[in-house]
């Protein structure tokens, strides 16, 4: 087996989300800009004759190899509601379709790694909706830092001042793998309960940029706006990731 390349990896940042996955685009899309998580993601993701193998390192506490054929990929195909499949306005990345389908197998050997909350909404693949948090650390083995991502609280208000630290922390150590998300909020230009990846901070000018993978959209907020209208921050900072 061969890892996976850096020219992969890089295009997992801005890979696009089809499905109801956004916590797993964004979540290896944050991977994905931080050192560490990019050895995790070349560790964990590797080809093999006919497809991959996607490794999670904390299945109830092991680890645990996935192995996903091309017919695997090929056979997984967007559906809307109404189960028809669905054209694509670009390419499906391959290797966050491998991911799916490995999501997809580890959840109808262990259903209880989909939290009961996310398991409400209607979906076509096992692997649609879920937690940040929960595939970070199932896919890494790490727990990763959670800030109001279970609070039934549908923004960062009452975390302003926690909030605001790990804003100016992102923007000293860019190193770093966050995702962001939304509650129900009729936000413009936002999309309830949906994930992001965040990009960057800056300090100075007191902003935080960060991707929208279903729309292919960078998005920029004051640190105001972020906290007024975002639910939630996950992810790790380099050295977490150790």
């Amino acid at each position: 087996m061969k890892p996976i390349t850096s020219t992969e990896i890089n295009n997992l940042k801005t890979a696009i989300q089809y499905f109801q996955d956004c916590y797993l685009v964004s979540s290896v899309s944050a991977l994905a800009r931080s050192s560490n998580g990019r050895k995790f993601l070349a560790e964990n993701i590797a080809h093999t004759k006919d497809g991959y193998c996607i490794k999670f390192n904390n299945i109830n506490g092991k680890a645990k190899d996935f192995f996903v054929s091309q017919k695997e990929t090929d056979d997984l195909v967007y559906l809307d509601k109404y189960m028809n499949p669905m054209p694509l306005t670009q390419p499906h990345n391959p290797v966050i379709k491998a991911i799916e389908v490995a999501m997809n197998k580890l959840l109808t050997q262990f259903p209880s790694k989909k939290p009961w909350i996310c398991r409400f909404p209607d979906c076509n693949e096992k692997f649609e909706f879920n937690k940040p948090s929960n595939f970070l650390e199932l896919f890494t083995g790490k727990k990763p830092m959670i800030l109001n991502e279970s609070s039934f609280r549908t923004s960062l208000k009452s975390k302003q001042k926690e909030s605001i630290e790990i804003f100016d922390k992102i923007a000293q150590q860019p190193d770093n793998s966050f995702v962001t998300g939304t509650a129900i909020g009729f936000h413009k230009g936002l999309s309830d309960n949906h994930c992001y990846t965040v990009i960057k901070a800056d300090k100075q000018s007191e902003t935080i940029e960060f991707f929208d993978h279903r729309f292919l959209d960078t998005i920029t907020f004051t640190y105001d706006e972020a906290i007024k209208k975002l639910k939630f921050i996950v992810g790790y900072f380099n050295k977490d990731l150790i």
